[in-house]
């Protein structure tokens, strides 16, 4: 599994109807409404990168009133499990 957390801008007065949106999506653990440079962040897990990718590119991307992402991979799960695989 691969986890990543997306920040995301909306156009002002379309948060909740982006964040709405975004919870919908099976892909998506969990999703807040933040103070910052970005209005949502957004955890993602999916079996794989391509997955994310097409996720966040293929439908967050295209939601009505969001303005901009910014996407952050989890590097500790992925290193947790090349140490799991190794001490095998």
């Amino acid at each position: 599994m691969v986890k990543a957390y997306v920040l995301i801008k909306t156009q002002c007065g379309l948060v909740d109807e982006v964040l709405k949106e975004i919870l919908e999506m099976t892909i998506v653990e969990e999703a807040h409404k933040v103070f910052g440079a970005f209005d949502i962040v957004a955890e993602v897990r999916a079996r794989d990168m391509e997955a994310i990718v097409d996720v966040i590119i293929g439908k967050m991307r295209k939601i009505e009133g969001m303005v901009d992402t910014q996407s952050l991979l989890v590097v500790d799960a992925e290193l947790d499990l090349i140490s799991t695989t190794m001490a095998n």
